[in-house]
């Protein structure tokens, strides 16, 4: 290197280094100071987009878990009223089976009537009393299909705790049926504790005898409900007619099976609105909903004809088996159509479409009975509240008031299963978190060990390059003396 007086080559190198290590060290002590490795976008470009995907997930994932938390008090809320109601349920029992027995006369039945009369009246508060956040929780309001598009929601409440709305994995919903007196049947002018049906519509076991063909008209007919706890179900339509089809609607209007509306095995013309009616079995605020519609569309080729090729597929626990609309027509007047369900959970609508006569042939190993639950026909919320003050009534009374017992346990039964299912969807929230956070931390946090070392580094660097800029500041007075020698 030239010994040089215009240009102090020597400063200028020691400078640039010095400028090199103080930046680093000024970034050292920046992460150091905040704890984080990136802060800028600057510092990973590609790893600050990452997390910050990650820290919206993780914030979502624990508001989530709150939401859940949130709807475990909202069930154990109701689920306390429901035991009070248990009680009043029982003692009301007690008083029937007293007032059904001929020891007593007419004065002192009215007189244990007027007790009846009050436990009745508390049920009917507690249910249209109780509510959570201001949301009432037993009067019906959490039951039948979902709808969120309004100021205020109607239907089953909807409790969303993942991070998209994917259903299986990001919410779930919480349906509590009506435990007014209307609802448990203990009002009058409505289900009256006997008759099988829904809305008029029969059972299946009262509707076709089992194993044995029968033969009935189509058109849009609500053939028969299957009652929920039934197994095994087995239902066969060999129909005279091709557009003829058997279809499968939940009593909140969700179209399991079948053919679209308007389609093949519709008549012409009709419309959602002449099927989703309470006459045919459907609840009052039942709406029409094809999106779980499973069907098969043209003709399918069965191994014989006592053993349909059938399309299988789950929803709501239940493994199901249809042919969709499968007429068979390599055999001449075989229009053979199948449905199997091993385990029916919910209580299913059944409804034959088409234009022709068929046979059906129905089967099954276990189907609840008339008034034992799976017929159950709320009562006229505007009736009276029934009575035990004959003989007769207070007889009549026991059998609705198991109904009332078996109904609320139903919807007892059910909130706690899915209690115990949202409280382990908490703790999968939870550990889920945990390790998004642990691996956004990856990303974003500095490694103080690491990042002590390149401090101490960086810092006998930046002090090593000014002393080496102070001795080179000191060469030109070196060549100063050489001039004036």
């Amino acid at each position: 290197m030239t010994a040089s007086i215009r240009n102090n080559l020597l400063a200028v190198n020691a400078s640039l280094h010095l400028k090199a290590h103080y930046n680093e060290l000024a970034t050292s002590v920046r992460r150091l100071s905040t704890g984080l490795r990136v802060e800028r976008a600057a510092d990973d470009a590609a790893g600050l987009a990452i997390r910050e995907l990650m820290r919206a997930d993780v914030a979502t994932l624990h508001q989530g878990a709150r939401n859940v938390n949130d709807a475990i008090s909202l069930i154990q809320t109701a689920d306390g009223a429901l035991g009070v109601i248990d009680e009043k349920l029982i003692r009301m029992k007690e008083l029937a089976e007293q007032a059904a027995t001929g020891t007593y006369d007419s004065t002192q039945r009215l007189m244990i009537d007027s007790e009846f009369q009050q436990m009745a009246s508390e049920i009917e508060r507690i249910a249209r009393a109780t509510d959570f956040n201001g949301i009432h929780l037993l009067d019906g309001s959490l039951s039948g299909p979902h709808d969120g598009s309004q100021m205020e929601a109607t239907g089953a409440l909807k409790i969303h705790f993942g991070t998209a709305n994917d259903s299986a994995e990001d919410y779930y919903y919480v349906e509590i049926g009506d435990c007014t007196l209307a609802g448990l049947g203990l009002r009058d002018g409505g289900a009256g504790g006997g008759g099988a049906g829904y809305g008029g519509v029969p059972i299946l076991s009262d509707k076709v005898q089992q194993n044995a063909q029968q033969q009935f008209n189509s058109g849009i007919v609500s053939f028969a409900i299957i009652p929920a706890g039934s197994t095994d179900i087995d239902i066969t339509i060999n129909d005279g007619n091709i557009r003829d089809d058997i279809q499968v609607f939940t009593r909140s209007g969700k179209h399991i099976a079948g053919t679209i509306v308007n389609g093949i095995g519709w008549p012409l013309g009709t419309r959602e609105a002449d099927i989703i009616t309470e006459q045919n079995g459907f609840f009052p605020t039942a709406q029409y909903d094809g999106n779980s519609l499973n069907g098969i569309g043209g003709d399918l080729q069965y191994i014989d004809q006592l053993n349909p090729q059938l399309h299988y597929f789950s929803i709501n626990g239940m493994h199901i088996g249809y042919t969709g609309d499968g007429n068979n027509t390599t055999i001449p007047f075989n229009h053979t159509e199948k449905l199997t369900i091993d385990n029916v959970t919910e209580d299913l609508i059944i409804i034959i479409s088409g234009g022709g006569v068929f046979n059906i042939t129905a089967s099954w190993t276990a189907m609840p009975t008339a008034g034992g639950g799976g017929d159950f026909v709320p009562g006229d919320p505007n009736g009276d509240i029934m009575s035990i003050k004959t003989q007769e009534l207070a007889q009549r009374g026991l059998e609705r008031i198991d109904n009332a017992i078996a109904r609320k346990d139903q919807i007892r039964a059910h909130l706690g299963a899915v209690q115990n299912r949202l409280e382990n969807t908490v703790t999968n929230l939870n550990i889920q978190a945990e390790n998004l956070q642990n691996a956004e931390s990856r990303i974003s946090d500095v490694d103080v060990a690491t990042e002590m070392t390149t401090f101490v580094r960086n810092q006998v660097l930046t002090q090593s390059a000014s002393s080496m800029l102070a001795q080179a500041n000191a060469f030109p007075h070196m060549l100063l003396q050489l001039l004036q020698g």
